[in-house]
């Protein structure tokens, strides 16, 4: 009877899988995969080859490659790692890699950074979903709260530290994430998982996979988020999505299609500043965004070479508290991969983005509504639609058997402020023995113009309170500046990996960058004598400081990056991190600088930053993971500016008595931490708690 309702349940899982997903399979044509050459490749590797070319990937010259053949700082976070860290978001999974700085600001929001200044919309990481890229064009930065897709669909995050601008364009500055999901074949059958924990979290995972046919898998997943927004204060955050994948594939070719979208609903509760000492209650604000994307990935092989065509689309919405408004992107990459002469491959290709943008001023602030933090932000034109594209091409020769190296560059063009950049890169890669391998590279990437910089006004009326019955004006202008030049790097990277065996491996990297025009707020010289007046009735008129953004700030950055993964036993793992990082930066221009220590402001981030990952097989049904954090602190002269020192340790406890019965975790986040803490920037933060949370997870084939 066992075997019959096992049965049963797949015939039912499968049928529920066809209706669902069946209409969209139509839409797949040819697709592509030789795997006899394939299988002839790795027949002829020695062991060695064998254990390094384990692990491959993807982000470096957009086609697949071992670890030990990738001239770049890269490294790949493996689902093992994701599920077994506990972790519940990207931004927690990126905590794996060195290097990379992430600051929780609350609950449900991130501030992620790589090599250098950590802010909530840092502009200079490029993220992608299988090739797309997630781009805000309003702010050229991330919303990681919005990329909230179902972790068991991932099957690796490939972290590329440093400027990858020739491959990936504008804001591949300091870095890219690609996250990588399962492909349809990997995910059959139905999964689901459900998770409780303190402040009210829950959520909800669900999978259904199966085959269409010979050539042809779907899966939807679908995944709710409920939770507390923010430790210390009243709110919610709500996320809910839905993603859809078809792969195809015939000899010679590889179809993918893939659907989703998000709606994310946040209501905060802020204490009210008044100009009288009287109780009032907490101002509410309820916040959304949505959105949806559609993607299609082909890829074929014409005569010699491999043809590759990427074609997306995403539109949103946003109704924040500081910016209410919607945009769309539109996008394509084509790009073809042939040999040429006897030991070089050629990848050429193009791409373009078309972006709309309608955007709504939120002014209409009266004296009684002042409290401590209300900005308003105008825009020059409410809606807008400009075009970028680029070409590109690399060239990647093998000089000799040890000896490889890597010549491309890419020109961009900007359609918001009508702009062309010229994106080179030269890398190389030496393989000194079996186990050595040493690579160097030099590049320049630029950061994509956004509209906030170039074409927005921020109006911020804000109070400080003094005492419990004095309070401050802070009244103040800053003006978007059309004449910006390009945020730019320049970053010269020497690394070496080790390979002693399966079991132990180590990656260092020393790397040093240069900045120019950095944004940053100064004087607006540009305006006429005397200071405008804003009306403050019944209180007298209160001057505005008028300021501007400018690009007179220049940084250099150094530091190192060292990974080591260690397996001691057949049951035990440890992956190890750690990055030293310093950023010195200066204003060029004493004019309209505030003062000289205004550039200070990206210097006060954290030199040292280390992770350690053990993952434990204590049985053939128990496992035990612990996940330990080290952010060194850092003060400044403004108190609010200072990052404090941050010691967690994570732990996973999880059980699963036969494949399958369901599997029981338990996670417990900061479990050395009695107090509150703060894990980002003093200025921008809430303090974080001790968390507890319970998973179940089932899977049927």
């Amino acid at each position: 009877m066992k075997n019959i309702s096992n049965i049963t349940q797949a015939i039912i899982v499968k049928k529920l899988v066809h209706f669902l997903l069946l209409p969209t399979s139509y839409i797949i044509s040819i697709s592509s995969v030789n795997a006899s050459q394939e299988l002839e490749a790795l027949m002829d590797m020695s062991l060695a080859d064998l254990s390094r070319a384990s692990v491959t990937l993807t982000s470096v010259a957009k086609k697949e490659q071992s670890l030990n053949k990738v001239p770049a700082a890269v490294h790949v976070i493996t689902a093992e790692q994701i599920r077994r860290s506990g972790a519940r978001t990207i931004p927690e999974a990126l905590s794996l890699v060195p290097g990379v700085h992430v600051a929780r600001l609350s609950d449900n929001n991130w501030a992620v950074a790589i090599r250098g200044a950590n802010e909530i919309l840092f502009n200079k990481l490029l993220v992608s979903i299988d090739g797309r890229s997630i781009f805000n064009p309003i702010t050229s930065g991330v919303i990681w709260e919005n990329i909230q897709m179902m972790m068991a669909d991932i099957d690796r995050i490939e972290v590329l530290l440093g400027p990858a601008g020739t491959m990936w364009g504008g804001n591949a500055v300091n870095g890219v994430v690609n996250i990588i999901s399962k492909s349809a074949d990997e995910t059959q059958g139905l999964y689901a998982e459900g998770t409780i924990g303190d402040k009210g979290h829950e959520e909800v995972n669900v999978r259904l996979g199966s085959t269409i046919n010979d050539q042809t898998d779907a899966r939807l997943s679908v995944s709710g988020v409920r939770s507390g927004y923010a430790v210390g204060e009243e709110g919610t955050f709500r996320n809910y999505n839905v993603n859809m994948r078809v792969d195809h594939s015939t000899y010679g070719s590889e179809l993918t299609v893939q659907l989703g979208g998000y709606n994310t609903d946040i209501h905060t509760e802020t204490e009210t500043v008044h100009f009288v000492s009287i109780d009032l209650p907490p101002n509410e604000y309820d916040e959304y965004s949505r959105g949806i994307s559609g993607m299609l990935n082909y890829d074929t092989e014409i005569k010699t070479g491999v043809l590759t065509v990427n074609v997306w689309a995403d539109s949103h919405t946003i109704n924040y508290e500081y910016f209410k408004g919607s945009y769309r992107n539109w996008d394509a990459d084509v790009y073809y991969r042939l040999p040429v002469l006897d030991a070089s491959e050629l990848t050429m290709g193009g791409g373009g983005r078309t972006t709309q943008t309608e955007v709504l001023p939120i002014l209409g602030l009266q004296p009684s509504d002042y409290r401590k933090g209300i900005r308003t932000q105008l825009y020059k034109d409410q809606a807008s639609k400009y075009d970028s594209y680029n070409v590109y091409s690399q060239l990647e020769t093998a000089v000799t058997d040890q000896l490889t190296t890597y010549f491309g560059v890419k020109v961009e063009y900007f359609g918001l402020v009508d702009r062309y950049e010229v994106l080179p890169q030269a890398r190389l890669s030496y393989d000194y023995s079996p186990r050595h391998q040493f690579w160097t590279g030099l590049g320049r990437a630029v950061v994509t113009p956004s509209i906030i910089d170039t074409a927005s006004t921020m109006v911020d009326f804000s109070v400080e309170q003094i005492t419990q019955n004095s309070y401050q004006e802070i009244s103040s202008i800053v003006r978007g500046n059309e004449n910006l030049k390009t945020e730019a790097v320049t970053t010269l990277d020497i690394g070496h990996r080790y390979f002693l065996s399966n079991a132990f491996s180590t990656s260092t990297t020393l790397f040093f960058s240069q900045y120019k025009n950095i944004r940053g707020v100064g004087l607006d010289t540009s305006m006429p004598t005397g200071e405008p007046q804003v009306e403050l009735a019944p209180w007298e008129s209160e001057p505005l400081t008028m300021y501007q953004y400018i690009d007179d700030i220049e940084a250099k950055t150094w530091g190192t990056e060292f990974a080591v993964f260690w397996q001691p036993t057949f049951n035990f793992k440890v992956n190890v991190n750690y990055a030293y990082h310093q950023v010195l930066t200066a204003c060029n221009n004493s004019d309209v600088c505030i003062d000289p220590s205004m550039s200070e402001l990206m210097e006060p981030q954290p030199n040292h930053i280390a992770s350690a990952q053990t993952m434990w097989d204590v049985t053939d049904s128990l496992q035990f993971d612990m996940m330990y954090k080290y952010i060194q602190g850092k003060n400044t002269n403004n108190a609010n500016m200072g990052w404090d020192t941050i010691s967690t340790l994570d732990a996973r406890l999880a059980w699963q008595k036969k494949q399958d019965w369901p599997r029981l975790e338990l996670m417990v986040d900061g479990i050395l931490n009695n107090q509150p803490y703060y894990e980002s920037n003093r200025n921008t933060a809430y303090k974080i708690e001790r968390q507890v949370y319970l998973k179940a997870v089932w899977m049927m084939q």
